[in-house]
């Protein structure tokens, strides 16, 4: 296991952290400080993110486990902080449902591509999905520690998860058209007679 790596899993843990911290925030009253918690949580977890791919690229360390993880620990960060913000009242269902189902539908590729022995890399369209998703979580969260009231804010958080919603499905279908090919394509399969 490579620095990168650990990072990577560094990123893991970290969520189901915040997982537990924004469970607190949706039950009021929540302890003193707990959404600050969680922001400065999340905005360290996604600055994991930058790190991990900017070191391995820069060590030549790459790996298949970064190739397949690094990409499944952003899943699982974003999708739980959408919940905890969907369960704040802060987005929609619509929305988190079309995150969690552009996630799955990518994590299917994936697993195909495993099968036939192809590792897929995280595209440049994926790493726009997710940069647009981490700044929707991020005011998302600011709104929580701030007031979750506030008018502005949540008219700022709506348009950036109406940005996110058409970055994430349009990634998801540019995904899907890339490796369309690779999912009808036939395996062959070898044994006895």
């Amino acid at each position: 296991m490579t620095i990168p790596d650990w990072l990577t899993l560094a990123r893991v843990a970290a969520t189901f952290v915040l997982l537990i911290l924004l469970q607190a925030c949706a039950h009021p009253p929540a302890p003193l400080g707990t959404a600050w918690l969680a922001l400065g949580l999340f905005v360290a977890a996604a600055l994991t993110d930058w790190l991990d791919g900017h070191l391995a690229r820069k060590w030549k360390i790459e790996s298949d486990f970064g190739r397949l993880f690094d990409p499944l620990a952003d899943k699982l960060l974003v999708v739980v902080t959408f919940v905890g913000l969907l369960g704040a009242g802060l987005l929609p269902v619509w929305f988190v449902s079309l995150v969690v189902a552009r996630e799955f539908l990518i994590t299917g590729i994936r697993l195909v591509a495993g099968q036939k022995g192809v590792v897929l890399a995280a595209e440049k369209v994926g790493k726009h999905k997710t940069f647009t998703q981490m700044v929707t979580a991020i005011l998302g969260l600011l709104l929580l520690a701030f007031d979750s009231g506030n008018q502005t804010g949540q008219l700022i958080l709506e348009v950036a998860a109406w940005i996110t919603a058409v970055v994430t499905a349009g990634s998801g279908l540019w995904y899907l058209k890339a490796n369309y090919p690779l999912l009808i394509q036939q395996t062959v399969r070898r044994g006895t007679k």
